[in-house]
């Protein structure tokens, strides 16, 4: 049994620009772009572009089956919209004393493994090492390397309103470093960030002039190496029992972080599906 613990990217969320072609329009957008394809030498080109102009090289409705062609969808978005993994160099550029790694330096068998929920909804907004160690206390439980630990705190439930960023739950640097201890490398959670809301973070700097008080977590990542995997969902769904979480990155080249799809793998039966609300 699968679980969906991803976000979906809604067309008119916040910070996206969505494009798309319907099937009736990419007929037109298609005879356009065969005036030059892959493999077109330079004579081809003016040729085809010539032929183009004067009407002998376009295509028409009736050329296609059913009269249309193929839709197409065109997103341009942050690498931090949605579900997403983030790697150390979104953090710095080193981490450790070394340069930082972007997502393609990544090893795999990171983002699968046995998967723990901690249930943190009750921590005030703040999660603590006490907290974890608490919580871990009273599930019997001690990850070890391959452990991908979760951080529920049902954020998601506030997916589309102003909430979801101005009451997220802060993991603590102090809480990473107990996990880090046991080998945990991949951490997640339902908010949109590791560190507290945005506004509150700001409005401490500017009280204190400390810069610690400035995305302290994710500051944390320069000195340890670990990954977040920010704006999960539905945490709350996945059965009682063992269960694997799986959330690769999709592979951008030279990217600090990146979208992913995460699941959770069990072999118990799931809940009935709740209804989610989607940004967009």
């Amino acid at each position: 049994m699968f679980t969906d613990l991803s976000i979906p990217v809604g067309r008119r969320a916040p910070g996206v620009e969505f494009e798309q072609w319907l099937h009736h329009d990419g007929i037109g957008h298609l005879s356009r772009r065969i005036r030059a394809l892959p493999g077109d030498s330079g004579k081809d080109r003016i040729r085809n572009y010539w032929r183009w102009l004067t009407g002998s090289r376009r295509l028409r409705p009736q050329d296609v089956p059913d009269g249309c062609f193929l839709s197409n969808e065109f997103y341009r978005m942050s690498v931090h919209q949605g579900t997403h993994v983030d790697a150390p160099f979104h953090y710095g550029p080193q981490c450790e004393g070394r340069p930082a790694r972007k997502v393609m330096d990544l090893p795999l068998d990171w983002f699968s493994g046995p998967g723990l929920v901690l249930d943190v909804r009750d921590r005030e907004g703040r999660v603590t090492a006490h907290d974890v160690k608490e919580e871990l206390d009273r599930l019997g439980a001690e990850p070890g390397p391959g452990t991908v630990v979760l951080f529920r705190t049902d954020s998601d439930r506030r997916l589309g309103t102003v909430e979801y960023h101005t009451r997220s739950t802060a993991i603590t640097p102090e809480a990473v470093d107990l996990l880090l201890d046991f080998g945990v490398k991949v951490l997640g959670t339902d908010c949109w960030s590791f560190d507290g809301p945005a506004r509150e973070m700001v409005e401490q700097f500017y009280r204190s002039k400390d810069p610690s008080a400035l995305w302290p977590t994710h500051m944390h990542g320069r000195r340890r190496e670990f990954i977040q995997i920010e704006g999960l969902a539905s945490l709350r769904r996945i059965p009682p029992g063992p269960f694997t979480f799986m959330a690769f990155p999709i592979a951008l080249a030279d990217a600090g972080a990146a979208w992913c799809r995460a699941v959770a793998r069990s072999e118990q039966a799931q809940e009935p599906a709740e209804r989610r609300a989607v940004a967009g």
